[in-house]
């Protein structure tokens, strides 16, 4: 095999440029600034609306009043919003509850921030929307559970609380100055919060047993060394992947070229027709309306071969008309999977240059996604042949003599699950490809029952294939020491997840709050 079998050494995917609108299509919020100058109608107005920005500015100044809720959302709402509900209570935000101080509490964190407004607003009702609801299911247990909360330990927790603290230390002149309705306010708090906080510390301070602990440290103390060699498409030979090409010409045409990306066909009409008709330049209807990431480079994307656009359109024949078109030609609008789509060729298409590089590079790429089994076909063949010599000469004189390069992993222990408790391969393999490999059972319990210092089988990893080598079994009694001091720290955030967890997913929890954020905080029902 020829050094310049190794394409440049990138992987494949780094050689062919693709074009995908749906992962940088950019939301109609945040580009709002710019799509106002877009031929679109705007955003209507609403009362809903309305309020939703008032009360955000209103909360802002920590100054929410009852009434502005009667003002502006109606009568019929004037005494809350409900959200949804967990059991037989709603998530309400009214005046004075608990979810209106959490919206209070998130919104002054958010204070000064350049956040979007309208993003900034969901932001905030979603977190207090969600400490509400943990709030209620966790006061709903310590209800069942008889759990009360005791005038001395109410006193205790105000004293605590630092709402009358002084120097950092409760200060008794600095209570009794306090206005009657401040003390009430402080109590009440303190006294609705209590049963949440009893249960979240006795969930989180639960101890577990000494053997459970040892039986852990023992497990993450214990791991086992590996070595490979990892056998990618870019080894496919540069003949064959030139001789592809000559095969499928027209999928290896490039053209430089700049897009416009639009939310509906009517608005791309609209601004098709403002670019032909003269009244504005493909670069300023791009930086005003295109919802991608190329908007800001006035739409251009650059050389594209054709393969890398087709999948962009819904009716792939469509494409073919880039491929006739010439220099400055503006084609469209075209439907794609998720925009509707303006096309500007800034040069005619080219035939590839077979024999380039780049070309080489982006022909590997291609195969190893949308024709696998000839690359499959060819690492399989060749896993088998290296595995041979590697058994008689070994990793690294393998590696040498085919310009490869041996991917030492250091000591991890057997950690299918991941568990946070102990270390894993997505640490100690730096090439991430005995990691991706190791999340399949089988494989992995192949890494773990094989003798130490055994050549494997080729084990295959997304479109590689690897050459792995046991080492040696090691046990590192740092880790096991470090296990056993920190488990039940470890332990308690563990639990307190999957104690959150289980009551957000219950059956008892009744979620509303996208249509009611949007309907009524938001007022866009339509």
């Amino acid at each position: 095999m020829s050094s310049n079998d190794n394409t440049n050494g990138k992987k494949p995917e780094e050689n062919g440029k693709v074009l995908a609108f749906g992962k940088e299509k950019k939301s109609a919020v945040e580009k709002k600034g710019k799509n106002e100058a877009a031929l679109k109608p705007k955003h209507k107005i609403t009362i809903g609306w309305v309020f939703g920005m008032i009360v955000l500015i209103l909360i802002a100044i920590s100054f929410v009043l009852a009434p502005a809720i009667q003002a502006f959302v109606g009568q019929g709402t004037s005494n809350g919003i409900v959200f949804g509900k967990y059991g037989k209570d709603e998530i309400k935000y009214a005046y004075g509850n608990y979810f209106y101080d959490q919206v209070q509490n998130y919104a002054n964190e958010y204070s000064g921030s350049e956040a979007n407004q309208t993003q900034a607003l969901y932001q905030i009702w979603k977190s207090a929307y969600d400490s509400t609801v943990m709030f209620t299911a966790i006061n709903q247990l310590a209800s069942k559970a008889g759990i009360i909360t005791a005038d001395e330990v109410v006193k205790r927790a105000i004293i605590d609380s630092g709402a009358y603290d002084k120097d950092g230390k409760f200060d008794v002149q600095t209570y009794q100055n306090a206005s009657a309705e401040r003390k009430t306010s402080v109590e009440n708090s303190i006294r609705r919060g209590l049963p949440y906080q009893i249960v979240i510390d006795d969930v989180g301070t639960v101890l577990s047993s000494s053997s459970e602990i040892d039986y852990i440290a023992e497990m993450a103390g214990n791991g086992r060394t590996f070595r490979y060699l990892s056998l990618n498409p870019t080894l496919y030979p540069d003949e064959l992947a030139s001789q592809y090409a000559m095969q499928n010409k027209q999928l290896f045409y490039s053209m430089d070229m700049s897009i416009i990306s639009l939310d509906s066909e009517e608005n791309a009409k609209a601004v098709y027709d403002s670019i032909v008709s003269g009244e504005t330049s493909f670069e300023e209807a791009a930086t005003q309306n295109s919802l991608d990431s190329y908007a800001t480079e006035g739409g251009n994307v650059g050389r594209l071969y054709y393969y890398g656009l087709v999948s962009n359109f819904k009716n792939a024949d469509e494409a073919v008309t880039l491929l006739s078109a010439e220099s400055d030609d503006v084609l469209g609008p075209y439907e794609g999977n998720e925009a509707w789509t303006i096309y500007k060729l800034n040069t005619s298409p080219e035939e590839a240059d077979y024999a380039s590089e780049e070309l080489l590079g982006s022909v590997k790429a291609y195969l190893a996604t949308s024709d696998s089994a000839i690359i499959d076909t060819f690492l399989t063949d060749l896993a088998t042949d290296l595995q041979e010599e590697v058994a008689s000469k070994g990793l690294d004189e393998v590696a040498l003599e085919h310009d490869l390069s041996v991917v030492d992993v250091s000591a991890t222990p057997y950690n299918l699950g991941e568990s946070q408790y102990m270390s894993n391969f997505s640490y100690t393999d730096n090439a991430g490809l005995l990691a991706n490999a190791a999340s399949d059972e089988a494989v992995a319990k192949q890494l773990y029952t094989a003798s130490e210092n055994t050549l494997l089988d080729p084990i295959k990893s997304e479109t590689s294939y690897l050459l792995v080598e046991t080492g040696e079994d090691v046990k590192d009694d740092s880790m096991g020491s470090y296990i056993t001091m920190f488990y039940d720290y470890y332990s308690g955030t563990q639990n307190q997840q999957d104690f959150s967890q289980a009551l957000y997913s219950s059956d008892a929890f009744e979620d509303n709050f996208l249509t009611t954020f949007l309907n009524v905080v938001l007022g866009q029902s339509e």
